[in-house]
């Protein structure tokens, strides 16, 4: 059945209002109310299942990852304190997917009021570009580590790597203040209720556009960079041997989960801004085709939330003994704590045994 509302799915697209004064979102309206849309099939209830499915697993995941590093009693490798901040951005937008799959659920319907709104946009952007400068600057460490051994121990330190994580902070928040003035409630097309979309101005598009080939495009081409580089110099004899092979497929796999899920995101939203700018005319069909690979990519890129851990699971031996020891070690302290008289027994026994 079709609905005339076009975006009522995701975050990025429940927002497309088409009220504004701008001439590139004039044009845009126009031809949407030629326009038809049939909804995703199965769509309100596959969507709401995988941002659940994805918040339990990614706040359980990357609270995991931030326990065992974060309290590590060996050193930390250089790589472990990007991994570290890596977790925290991600753990970032995890919080928020409960939200939106209620919005998801309800038809677009945002319940939770204006404030959480404007959070959760600053959220989402916030958490893309911290991803996208943390993993540029562990492709750059990875690069120095085994392209320039001798020379790269002044740039590659503790206090570095931290200096770096700090700066990366610190622009996703700037990155993320234009959704805190951008995004807002905004009437459904149809029915009562209201959406949490961004407003229909072109300054905001223009500045969307901009910020999205800022915190993706360059850090994106900086990180490919540095790996082909890091695979060029791994060819020769000598580099062979400079660097454990397992670490360097860890790092390639966290790198390659993060270009496969925020890639078609981000060059679908910036068909969205070319779109609404009026640069980029799309007929129906492709209106159509945008708004269900909207969808798609949101689910993808949010999904990626969950993504790292069980990469470290899967290919890091280290990570999954230590998840293990954790795991035991707080089963063995429930179970004492469910019977009292274990804690009793265990000084007399281990006194009996000294």
């Amino acid at each position: 059945m079709p609905a005339t509302e076009p975006w009522s799915l995701s975050p990025e697209t429940a927002s497309w209002d088409y009220s504004g004064s701008g001439s590139g979102a004039g044009a845009l309206e126009e031809e949407l109310e030629l326009c038809a849309f049939w909804e995703l099939p199965c769509a309100r209830a596959v969507v709401p299942t995988l941002y659940l499915a994805a918040f339990a697993v990614g706040l359980l995941g990357n609270g995991l990852v931030l326990r065992l590093l974060a309290w590590r009693r060996a050193p930390r490798r250089l790589a472990d304190t990007f991994v570290l901040h890596l977790a925290a951005a991600d753990l970032g937008l995890v919080l928020t997917l409960p939200l939106w799959a209620v919005a998801a659920a309800q038809d677009g319907h945002w319940p939770f009021g204006r404030a959480l709104c404007k959070l959760s946009g600053f959220a989402l952007a916030a958490s893309r570009c911290a991803g996208a400068l943390l993993l540029a600057g562990l492709a750059a460490d990875r690069y120095l580590a085994v392209a320039r051994p001798r020379g790269a121990h002044p740039r590659r330190s503790p206090r570095c790597a931290r200096a770096l994580c700090r700066g990366a902070w610190v622009a996703a928040l700037l990155v993320g203040l234009p959704a805190l003035v951008s995004r807002d409630l905004q009437p459904l097309p149809e029915g009562p209720g209201s959406q949490c979309g961004e407003k229909p101005s072109d300054a905001f598009q223009a500045l969307g556009l901009l910020l999205l080939l800022l915190t993706c495009a360059l850090p994106l081409g900086a990180t490919f960079f540095c790996y082909c580089r890091l695979a060029r110099r791994l060819r020769r004899p000598l580099g062979l041997g400079r660097v454990p092979a397992a670490p360097l497929r860890i790092i390639c796999a966290v790198e390659g989960a993060f270009v496969g899920s925020w890639l078609p995101f981000g060059i679908l939203r910036a068909v969205l801004h070319l779109a609404r700018l009026g640069a980029v005319p799309l007929p129906c069909r492709l209106l159509q085709a945008l708004r269900w690979g909207l969808t798609v990519a949101t689910c993808l890129a949010f999904g990626h939330s969950c993504a790292n851990p069980l990469i470290y699971l899967l290919l890091d031996r280290s990570f999954r003994v230590r998840a293990w020891r954790l795991a035991l070690g707080l089963s063995s302290a429930s179970s004492r704590s469910a019977d009292p008289s274990a804690e009793a027994r265990g000084p007399a026994e281990s006194g009996g045994r000294a």
